[in-house]
């Protein structure tokens, strides 16, 4: 969801007992290209199921999302989202 100077991720929450937070990938789609760019996580794990990333207004961003548990296994990736902040 794109706000004002920020884009808002919102996901359905995993179920597993041993859950311990997820990962949010971000990425910078380059000009003209059609294929998703590389996602890197942008900081440690968060617990809850959405997040606010403060990102400069009018930049395209593409996001997923991975779930990692207490032993420190990564689920795999959603399927990315772009959006662009306003």
């Amino acid at each position: 969801i794109s706000s004002a100077g920020a884009i808002n991720l919102i996901w359905e929450p995993n179920t597993e007992s041993d859950l311990a937070g997820y990962i949010i990938l971000r990425g910078t789609p380059h000009e003209g290209a059609t294929d998703t760019p590389e996602l890197e996580p942008i900081g440690p794990p968060v617990t809850e199921t959405r997040f606010s990333d403060a990102v400069v207004a009018g930049t395209t961003h593409v996001y997923a999302v991975q779930a990692i548990d207490r032993a420190g296994n990564v689920s795999a990736t959603s399927a990315p989202v772009t959006e662009t902040a306003r």
